[in-house]
């Protein structure tokens, strides 16, 4: 098997800074420029369910895909959300994290969720809620057991899954994989500001404005606060991640509320390593949260 190639050094930069780079390149640009790197070479699965329909509210068409493992079903079922700043990023984007997910056999429906600015905070936070109901009626259909459902994220999309545990959402989720997530909105904007157009209420693009402040401490937007009752939950975080003290501060909050967890601290890497794939954490960081599903008898 050929090695992928190393990292390309503006995708490297932009991960370890979470600055948008100069000139007019955009992350989504530069994102989709990098996308053979990002998601060539994906393990194969047993069938990739496209566009699978969940529901249709406000003329947004809520629809996920669905990464089917070989083996024998039922499956564990895992309710995936993408990161990309709540701004971009899709099931397309995260094809590979969704692919090596279900090599470990689970079954991976990873939802494209609605997006800001055209959708505004509570809509993925609504949609969050509608996969995980869709997941416990449907995922038999395609192999999944819904009696062992997860949730996981990474960046954004760990934020929405941790929303959907802290609103009650994910009452029956029986475990949570959470890779460098943001734990409280207005704490991680000033990172995230190149991104989200700015830390203000006027210039942010996931908050309405006229809420932004009503929704300081909200458990939607930091989840953080509110995780008595969350299950078994991994967090996942690049040594070098400008976002990882978001991981430390929700593993201190979990351990208060005495909720079963782990921190795994990927050395010497950046904020997305599992989508680096040339990386050796990326390979580690999906065993480590294969092997935090063993040890919870979920795999």
């Amino acid at each position: 098997m050929t090695a992928p190639p190393s990292v390309p050094p503006a995708l490297l930069e932009f991960q370890t800074t979470l600055r948008v780079p100069e000139g007019d390149e955009s992350p989504v640009v530069l994102f989709r420029s990098f996308d053979d790197y990002i998601n060539g070479g994906a393990p194969e699965v047993a069938r990739v369910v496209e566009g699978m329909p969940i529901r249709e509210s406000g003329g947004w068409r809520l629809g996920a895909d669905v990464h089917v493992p070989f083996g024998e079903p039922p499956f564990p079922t895992v309710v995936h959300l993408h990161g990309g700043a709540w701004v971009m990023g899709a099931p397309s984007t995260h094809r590979r994290l969704s692919a090596e997910l279900a090599s470990r056999g689970l079954l991976v429906v990873s939802v494209d969720y609605r997006r800001a600015p055209k959708h505004r905070f509570p809509g993925a936070v609504d949609d969050v809620a509608a996969a995980l109901d869709w997941a416990r009626t449907h995922a038999a259909e395609l192999g999944g057991d819904p009696d062992r459902l997860i949730v996981s994220g990474d960046s954004a999309g760990a934020n929405l899954a941790a929303a959907a545990l802290a609103t009650g959402a994910g009452a029956d989720v029986r475990a949570a994989l959470l890779f460098y997530g943001i734990y409280d909105y207005h704490r991680a904007l000033p990172t995230l500001s190149g991104l989200l157009g700015g830390e203000d209420a006027a210039s942010q693009l996931y908050l309405p404005p006229e809420e932004f402040e009503l929704l300081r401490g909200d458990p939607r937007c930091a989840p953080e606060r509110q995780v008595q009752g969350f299950p078994p939950t991994l967090l996942s975080v690049g040594e070098l991640d400008p976002l990882r003290p978001e991981s430390e501060s929700m593993a201190a909050r979990l351990a208060v509320a005495g909720v079963p967890h782990e921190l795994h601290v990927a050395a010497g890497v950046p904020h997305a390593f599992l989508q680096l794939p040339s990386l050796p954490a990326h390979d580690e960081g999906f065993d480590v949260a294969a092997a935090f599903l063993r040890r919870h008898g979920l795999l």
